[in-house]
Protein backbone atom coordinates (compact mmCIF):
# COMPACT_ATOMS: atom_id res chain seq x y z
CA UNK A 1 0.00 0.00 0.00
CA UNK A 2 0.67 3.50 -0.59
CA UNK A 3 1.43 6.40 1.72
CA UNK A 4 -1.63 8.06 0.93
CA UNK A 5 -4.17 4.75 1.32
CA UNK A 6 -2.31 4.65 4.75
CA UNK A 7 -3.38 7.71 5.83
CA UNK A 8 -7.03 7.51 4.34
CA UNK A 9 -7.24 4.40 6.79
CA UNK A 10 -5.92 6.04 9.58
CA UNK A 11 -7.76 8.77 9.14
CA UNK A 12 -11.03 6.73 9.11
CA UNK A 13 -9.54 4.56 12.28
CA UNK A 14 -9.43 8.32 14.26
CA UNK A 15 -13.06 8.88 13.37
CA UNK A 16 -14.19 6.22 14.04
CA UNK A 17 -12.59 6.45 17.53
CA UNK A 18 -13.75 9.59 17.50
CA UNK A 19 -17.69 8.75 17.32
CA UNK A 20 -16.65 5.97 19.65
CA UNK A 21 -15.42 8.14 22.46
CA UNK A 22 -18.60 10.95 21.60
CA UNK A 23 -20.71 7.63 22.77
CA UNK A 24 -19.19 6.58 25.76
CA UNK A 25 -18.60 10.46 27.17
CA UNK A 26 -22.47 10.75 26.45
CA UNK A 27 -23.17 7.58 27.87
CA UNK A 28 -21.49 8.76 31.31
CA UNK A 29 -23.51 11.67 31.29
CA UNK A 30 -26.70 10.46 30.10
CA UNK A 31 -29.07 7.69 29.64
CA UNK A 32 -30.70 9.09 26.68
CA UNK A 33 -30.26 7.19 23.58
CA UNK A 34 -31.03 10.15 21.12
CA UNK A 35 -27.72 11.86 22.28
CA UNK A 36 -25.95 9.05 22.05
CA UNK A 37 -26.75 8.31 18.56
CA UNK A 38 -26.95 11.79 17.33
CA UNK A 39 -23.58 11.27 15.10
CA UNK A 40 -25.13 8.20 13.41
CA UNK A 41 -28.55 10.06 13.36
CA UNK A 42 -26.70 13.24 11.26
CA UNK A 43 -24.82 10.69 9.09
CA UNK A 44 -27.68 8.75 7.84
CA UNK A 45 -29.25 12.27 6.88
CA UNK A 46 -26.10 14.06 5.60
CA UNK A 47 -25.11 10.69 3.10
CA UNK A 48 -27.90 10.74 0.90
CA UNK A 49 -27.93 14.42 0.37
CA UNK A 50 -23.92 14.20 -0.41
CA UNK A 51 -25.10 11.46 -2.42
CA UNK A 52 -27.37 12.92 -4.68
CA UNK A 53 -25.22 16.57 -4.91
CA UNK A 54 -22.36 14.28 -6.36
CA UNK A 55 -24.43 12.51 -9.02
CA UNK A 56 -26.84 15.55 -9.94
CA UNK A 57 -24.88 18.65 -8.77
CA UNK A 58 -22.75 20.46 -11.10
CA UNK A 59 -19.55 19.54 -9.87
CA UNK A 60 -16.23 19.82 -11.32
CA UNK A 61 -12.54 18.60 -11.37
CA UNK A 62 -11.93 15.73 -8.61
CA UNK A 63 -15.42 17.10 -6.25
CA UNK A 64 -17.08 13.78 -6.76
CA UNK A 65 -13.83 12.26 -5.22
CA UNK A 66 -14.15 14.83 -2.26
CA UNK A 67 -17.67 14.23 -1.95
CA UNK A 68 -17.04 10.39 -2.10
CA UNK A 69 -14.46 10.65 0.84
CA UNK A 70 -16.35 12.57 2.58
CA UNK A 71 -19.11 9.92 2.75
CA UNK A 72 -16.41 7.20 4.09
CA UNK A 73 -15.18 9.30 6.67
CA UNK A 74 -19.00 9.83 7.58
CA UNK A 75 -19.37 6.70 7.58
CA UNK A 76 -16.59 5.31 9.70
CA UNK A 77 -18.20 7.86 12.36
CA UNK A 78 -21.39 6.22 12.17
CA UNK A 79 -19.86 2.60 12.52
CA UNK A 80 -17.35 3.77 15.76
CA UNK A 81 -20.73 5.26 17.27
CA UNK A 82 -23.16 2.27 17.06
CA UNK A 83 -20.22 -0.24 17.83
CA UNK A 84 -19.64 1.89 20.84
CA UNK A 85 -23.02 2.21 21.67
CA UNK A 86 -23.63 -0.98 21.30
CA UNK A 87 -20.84 -2.02 23.98
CA UNK A 88 -22.01 0.25 26.02
CA UNK A 89 -25.74 -1.28 26.21
CA UNK A 90 -24.04 -4.74 26.94
CA UNK A 91 -22.14 -3.79 29.77
CA UNK A 92 -25.24 -1.82 31.35
CA UNK A 93 -28.01 -4.75 31.04
CA UNK A 94 -25.07 -6.66 32.79
CA UNK A 95 -24.68 -4.11 35.70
Amino acid sequence: MDNGTLRLIGLMLLFMLGGGLYSLVMSYFTKNNLLRFLPSLAGIILIPYLIYQMYYGNLEGFMPLAYLLFIFMILSIIIGNVLANIIVNILQKRK
